[in-house]
């Protein structure tokens, strides 16, 4: 839009103000993030394993895939340039066939094919066997854009065309560029990507002007407390998630700052704990000693930014990567799994990344 250039959106309803605080067209589709968050909630057991996080994942997007189906069709027309996630880089590439449009993919963290473990979220299934890997990598890629495989269904139905399965919908997406929003720090350059892929660096949000709570302000002068969060999982933190953080400080001796839970107005929860609205993370993080959070690629990247050590809680999909590869930096303590997280936990992992001065270097060398 800076260059004058007209930009429509497409995407669930509950962006519409993000959309209109950028200018942009916006066409909102019914449904959210919450609707795949949930899922995961009610069926833990599934949403255990990698495996099971991709089948839920794949059953929501079967969900909106009518209605966004509608949207894309009308939203799209011949000559535009589409920029697209993975889960819609089929669906578009089906447009790209029968209007004329140009298209891109982003990618926001290491899926592309490669034999080299460190640039690919799927490091801990490679052997160091090159054949065996470079095809597992491929996999991992047509499996991503096969989770959109209901959305692609429908487009490719509506617009005339024969069902496709997902190594030819990938190759068809394959055909035009690809976009790697990440860090090089945080997902390193594979010298076997694909020639039309380009890595652009971290798509930081636009700066904000920030006025802050004046208590929340007056809290934070002193020792600077560390930033326990959940991510896009806050709509569904409880108040046992929070009585686990409350524990964690008290057992660790530092201050907490964590997002108020949605309905809980925010201040201060005990003597060591704050809980606090929404604040962006490029004001927040660079008042913070360190940041423990789930990992994922928005985070990860703002805590980068900030020139603060962290510590993850991975619970799946990206998350397991960016802690590993956070960890190989040295920019932490190692992770711990979102199912064995207790108050003690917690709490070591507090005092470890608040007394680590290699860690808070290094941080600050990369920030």
């Amino acid at each position: 839009m800076a260059r004058g250039e007209r930009v429509r959106v497409v995407a669930l309803e509950e962006y519409a103000g993000l959309a209109a605080s950028s200018g942009a067209e916006f066409l909102g589709v019914p449904g959210s993030i919450a609707d795949a968050l949930d899922d995961r909630r009610r069926n833990r057991l599934v949403a255990a394993t990698q495996g099971g996080q991709l089948w839920l994942l794949h059953r929501w997007t079967g969900r909106l895939a009518p209605a966004f189906a509608d949207a894309l069709l009308d939203a799209i027309r011949p000559g535009d340039c589409v920029v697209t996630g993975i889960l819609t880089r089929g669906s578009v590439a089906a447009l790209a066939a029968t209007r004329g449009v140009r298209m891109a993919t982003v990618a926001f963290t290491g899926q592309l094919p490669t034999v080299h473990p460190a640039s690919n979220v799927a490091h801990s299934y490679y052997t160091g066997a090159a054949r065996h890997d470079r095809r597992g990598s491929v996999f991992g890629w047509r499996l991503a854009t096969a989770l959109g495989g209901p959305l692609t269904a429908t487009v490719r139905a509506r617009l005339g065309l024969a069902r496709s399965g997902p190594s030819a919908v990938t190759a068809g997406a394959d055909e035009h560029p690809v976009l790697l929003a990440a860090s090089p720090v945080l997902v390193p350059p594979a010298p076997d990507w694909p020639a039309n892929a380009v890595q652009t660096g971290w798509w930081a949000p636009a700066a904000s002007d920030v006025t802050p709570d004046p208590a929340f302000d007056d809290w934070l002068r002193g020792e600077p407390p560390v930033h326990v969060g959940f991510g896009s999982f806050t709509g569904f933190a409880t108040d046992a998630d929070v009585d686990l953080i409350v524990r964690a400080a008290k057992a660790s001796g530092r201050r907490v700052v964590t997002p108020a839970l949605p309905g809980h107005e925010p201040g201060q929860l005990s003597e060591l704990v704050w809980a606090t609205g929404p604040v962006p993370h490029a004001w927040l993080f660079p008042r913070m000693a360190g940041v423990i959070h789930h990992g994922g690629a928005g985070t990860t990247h703002a805590a980068l930014a900030a020139g603060i050590p962290q510590a993850m809680v991975p619970f799946g999909v990206d998350q397991p990567y960016h802690a590993w590869r956070v960890r190989r930096l040295e920019l932490g303590p190692e992770p711990v799994s979102i199912q064995r997280l207790t108050a003690g936990r917690l709490g070591r992992l507090i005092r470890l990344l608040t007394t680590d001065a290699d860690a808070r270097r290094r941080a600050a060398e990369i920030g």
